[in-house]
C-alpha cells in the first residue's frame, strides 16, 4: 500500500536498540486526530515513566461510489431496505431545514459563518503537534503493510497502545517487546465486539457501563485484562452521554494502566466464563434498537419558566426590533457580553441540574451561533472596552457539585470549550452535602474532593471562589462574613497554589449582598459576580469589577431567548453600594 504521509521519521540512529529507562510507547491508531492528541497529551503529561515514542495513523476507510451503488442495488431485496431510504431522505430534507434556521438565526444575531466554530483539528494539525512532541508519525492505508511494520520495528517500542483501530494481526501488535493492549468500552467477557457504546447494555437494562484494557490476541477482546472501570448508568443516561463518559474514562484507565506496566506493578488477569460477542447493527437495526430504549427508559423533558405560546408570541413580536439592535451592535462593535449561570450537570435526577447530553446540546448550540469566551477573556474585554462584533457568552457554574467532575471534562474535552467553576472550599474539605440540597429533601449529591479541583484545574477549567460553606452573603457580621468570603479565596489559593481573584455571592440576587459583604468582596478579590440577570457591556462599562451573570435555562429555546434579552430586559438592581 502507498504511504500517505510519513513525517518525523527515525533516523539512522534508530537502527540500533534505543536505551532507555523509560517504558517506550507506540499508539496504533484510527480515532480523530484530534482524540489521538488528547490521549497522547495525557500520558505526556500523567506518566513520567513512559514516553510515546510514535504514533501509526491509518485513516478510516469509506467505500468507494462502486462498492457503495452496488450494495444499493443488492438491498433492493431485503426488507425495510426502502423504509430505511427513505428515512434517510427526511432527515437530509430535516438537515435543510436546520440549515434554513440557522441562517435566519444568524440574520436575527447579525453573524455570518459559525461566531464560535472552529475546524476539528486534522493530520496536519497531528503532524505539527507530533513534530513540537519528538514523536514519530507514520499515516498509511494499510497497518500491516511492510512500511507500516518496517517503522513501527524500527521504534524499538515497548508497549504498543491499540485506540480505535480495525481487527489487528499479530505481525503488528506483537512488534512491541512487551506486546499490546487495547481500550474496551464495555465489559468482558460479557460485551466484547462492536457498536455504539452502552447500547447492549442499555437494552440488557444494566446498572453500569464497563470500561477495559486487556492484552491484545488474535481473538477479538479475548486477551488478559489489565485495568478495569466502570460508569454508574442513570435514569436520563443517552448513548450520546455514555459514549462521552466512557473517552473520559476510557483515556484515564488507559492512561493508568500504561503507568502501572511502566512501574512494573500491573496485574494480568484472565478472562474466564461465558463470553459473548456483539456485531456492529446495520442502520436499520440500530434505530430500532434505539426506539426500544427510548420506550423503556424515562426521557428528560426540561421544565420551562413559560409557556411555550408565550415564549412564541415575545420572539415574534420582539425578533424584528432584536435583529436590528444586534445589526446596530455588529456595525459599532457594541454586543454585550452574557455570563451564564448553571449548578449542576448530571444524569440523576436533581432540581438544579441538566443531563450531559442536554448540556452538550446546549453548547454546540452557542458554539454555532456565539463566540464562547473563557470569563478571564471576557473581564479582560469588559475592563479594556474591547469592541466586539459578534454575540459573546460564558458559562459558569457554582457550588462545586462532584458529578460535574465526569460530565463537565467529558463536554469539554468534546467542545474544548472553557468553563469556570466557582465552588464552595469548605464544603469540598468535609465532602458535606449542600444545605440546599437537604431542605429541597434531596440527599447523595457531594461536593467534589480536593484532588477533583486540582485536576479540573490542571485541564483548564478555571476554578474560584463561591464562599467556604455557600453563606448567604445579605448577613451584616463582619467576622463570619470576612471567614467566607476571605477564607475561601485563603483555602482555595493554598490547594491550587496561585493567586484566586474572582468571587460570585451564593444566590447571587441583591438581597443575597449586604454592604459590608460587596465591601469585603471588593476589598479581597479583583472580580465579582452576582446572579441576578443582565448582560455587560464592553463599552462605557460602569464597573471593572462588578459583573453580572443570567441563569441558564434547562431549555434551549428560553436559553436563546435569554441570551437575546427577550426574556429579561437589561436592569442593574439597586445595590445599597457604587459598584463603579
Amino acid at each position: 500500500m502507498q504511504t500517505l504521509l510519513a513525517t518525523n521519521m527515525p533516523d539512522s540512529r534508530s537502527s540500533a536498540r534505543v536505551v532507555s529507562s523509560r517504558l517506550r510507547v507506540v499508539v496504533f491508531s484510527s480515532m480523530s486526530p484530534k482524540a489521538v492528541m488528547q490521549l497522547v497529551s495525557q500520558v505526556r503529561s500523567d506518566v513520567a515513566e513512559a514516553e510515546v515514542v510514535g504514533i501509526v495513523y491509518e485513516p478510516p476507510r469509506y467505500k468507494s461510489l462502486g462498492l457503495r451503488c452496488r450494495d444499493f442495488i443488492r438491498n433492493l431485496k431485503t426488507a425495510g431496505f426502502l423504509i430505511n431510504v427513505a428515512r434517510r431522505l427526511a432527515g437530509l430534507v430535516s438537515r435543510g431545514l436546520v440549515e434554513c434556521s440557522d441562517s435566519l438565526l444568524r440574520f436575527i444575531h447579525a453573524t455570518s459563518g459559525q461566531p464560535g466554530g472552529h475546524a476539528e483539528p486534522g493530520l496536519a494539525d497531528l503532524d505539527i503537534f507530533c513534530a513540537a512532541s519528538g514523536i514519530m508519525l507514520h499515516v498509511t492505508t494499510d497497518f500491516h503493510a511492510d512500511d507500516s511494520l518496517g517503522i513501527t520495528r524500527a521504534l524499538h517500542a515497548d508497549l504498543g497502545v491499540v485506540f480505535g483501530t480495525r481487527i489487528l494481526k499479530p505481525a503488528l501488535f506483537d512488534l512491541p517487546s512487551q506486546g499490546s493492549i487495547n481500550i474496551h468500552k464495555r465489559k468482558v467477557p460479557q460485551y466484547r465486539g462492536g457498536g455504539p457504546i452502552g447500547l447492549w447494555e442499555l437494552l440488557d437494562r444494566e446498572q453500569d457501563l464497563g470500561i477495559t484494557v486487556h492484552r491484545v490476541t488474535k481473538e477479538v477482546d479475548a486477551g488478559a485484562i489489565v485495568g478495569q472501570s466502570t460508569i454508574p448508568i442513570e435514569s436520563f443516561d443517552t448513548l450520546t452521554s455514555l459514549a462521552l463518559k466512557a473517552d473520559v474514562i476510557g483515556n484515564d484507565l488507559l492512561v493508568k494502566t500504561i503507568a502501572a506496566i511502566a512501574r512494573g506493578d500491573v496485574t494480568e488477569t484472565a478472562q474466564t466464563g461465558a463470553g459473548r460477542t456483539f456485531r456492529k447493527p446495520s442502520p436499520s437495526a440500530l434505530r430500532a434498537f434505539e426506539r426500544q430504549i427510548a420506550a423503556e427508559r424515562t426521557p428528560y423533558r426540561p421544565t420551562r419558566g413559560r409557556a411555550g405560546w408565550k415564549l412564541m408570541a415575545r420572539a415574534m413580536a420582539l425578533a424584528p426590533w432584536v435583529a436590528a439592535r444586534n445589526w446596530y451592535r455588529r456595525l459599532s462593535g457594541s454586543f454585550p457580553i452574557v455570563i451564564l449561570c448553571h449548578h449542576l450537570v448530571t444524569d440523576r435526577p436533581h432540581a438544579l441540574g441538566i443531563p450531559t447530553h442536554w448540556y452538550l446540546k446546549h453548547v454546540e448550540f452557542l458554539k454555532k451561533h456565539y463566540d464562547v469566551l473563557s470569563l478571564r477573556e471576557a473581564v479582560e474585554s469588559i475592563r479594556t472596552g474591547r469592541s466586539l462584533t459578534r454575540p459573546a457568552v460564558v458559562l459558569t457554574l457554582d457550588d462545586g457539585y462532584g458529578d460535574n467532575y465526569l460530565s463537565l471534562r467529558s463536554i469539554a474535552q468534546s467542545t474544548d470549550v472553557p468553563i469556570t467553576l466557582f465552588v464552595c472550599s469548605d464544603k469540598i474539605t468535609r465532602h458535606a452535602e449542600f444545605d440546599h440540597d437537604a431542605q429541597w429533601g434531596l440527599s447523595g449529591f457531594r461536593p467534589l474532593t480536593w484532588g477533583q479541583v486540582v485536576d479540573l484545574h490542571k485541564q483548564g477549567f478555571h476554578i474560584a471562589s463561591h464562599t467556604r460553606t455557600h453563606f448567604d452573603c445579605g448577613a451584616v457580621e463582619p467576622d463570619r462574613l470576612q471567614a467566607e468570603i476571605q477564607g475561601s479565596q485563603l483555602e482555595l489559593e493554598r490547594r491550587l497554589g496561585q493567586k484566586v481573584d474572582y468571587f460570585a455571592f451564593p444566590w447571587g440576587k441583591p438581597a443575597n449582598m449586604s454592604q459590608p459583604a460587596l465591601s469585603i468582596a471588593r476589598e479581597t478579590y479583583s472580580y465579582v459576580f452576582s446572579a441576578f440577570g443582565g448582560t455587560n457591556v464592553t463599552r462605557g462599562s460602569a464597573s471593572e469589577w462588578f459583573f453580572k451573570r443570567i441563569l441558564h435555562p434547562n431549555d434551549l429555546w428560553e436559553l436563546e431567548l435569554a441570551l437575546q434579552s427577550i426574556l429579561e430586559f437589561d436592569a442593574l438592581p439597586k445595590m445599597g453600594v457604587d459598584c463603579a
